[in-house]
Order: structure tokens, then C-alpha cells, then sequence
């Protein structure tokens, strides 16, 4: 399994933090591909798409008086916990037996891409809406 590489947990929370959930789960479900879990893999990236659409939704009903950091760090933190839970072991064996963790400057930019990709389909949905709803001037 050297020859492979792994996202650690904290390559991972800075997906999330960066990107959105949705970034830290593709991370995630890289993890699983190498593993040979690719039931899990698929699952992790729908759960982050539902989780990342989710979020946004809430975050359209907050209160302006709600902290704007709150949520991202939540789960940022999250996401850093559970992936140490579910594969944290697993990464420690790998590079302890000599594997390599993937580049954190890849982590970085793919995850502001999904950032990017996110909130352009958020500037379509929005103006979509605005085109659909009629003119009340």
C-alpha cells in the first residue's frame, strides 16, 4: 500500500473548511477508493452533497445575529474527528510502512475548486429564481 496515497483527518478538515462539506468528503471518499471501499466512497460523496445543500439552506433562515464562523468551524472540527475515528489508524500503518499522504497544496486548491463550483451553482439557482418571479415594481 506504499505506493498509494491517503488524505490524513487534518487534510481533511481543511477540505471542509476550505470547500464546504462536500470538498471533505471527496477527500474522504479518495480514501476509501484506495481502500477498495467503493460503496463507501459513493455514500460518503452523497452524504457530502446532501450535508453541503443542507447547510446552505440553513444558512439562508439564521438569524443575521448568528456567528459567522459557528457553523464552518462545527464542522470543520466534525469532519477532523470523524475521519481521525473512521481512518486515522489506518493512515498512521500507511505511513508508518512507508505510504505517502496526498499534497496538502492539492487539498488546498481542490477544495477552494469545489468552493468555486459551489457558489457558482448558487449565483445560477438565485438568478434563476430572480428571472422565474415576477416584477413587483
Amino acid at each position: 500500500m506504499s505506493a498509494v496515497t491517503l488524505y490524513s483527518p487534518g487534510q481533511i478538515a481543511l477540505a471542509a473548511f476550505l470547500g464546504s462539506p462536500l470538498a471533505a468528503c471527496w477527500f474522504w471518499s479518495r480514501n476509501y477508493r484506495v481502500l477498495g471501499q467503493f460503496r463507501a466512497a459513493t455514500q460518503c460523496l452523497v452524504w457530502g452533497s446532501v450535508g453541503t445543500a443542507a447547510l446552505v439552506a440553513i444558512s439562508f433562515v439564521l438569524p443575521e445575529s448568528f456567528p459567522g464562523l459557528a457553523i464552518p468551524v462545527g464542522y470543520t472540527v466534525g469532519f477532523r474527528q470523524a475521519a481521525k475515528l473512521v481512518h486515522g489508524g489506518t493512515v498512521a500503518q500507511h505511513l508508518s510502512a512507508g505510504g505517502r499522504l496526498g499534497s496538502w497544496w492539492a487539498v488546498a486548491g481542490v477544495s477552494l475548486g469545489w468552493l468555486l463550483l459551489l457558489l457558482a451553482v448558487l449565483f445560477v439557482a438565485i438568478f434563476g429564481v430572480m428571472l422565474v418571479l415576477p416584477d413587483k415594481g
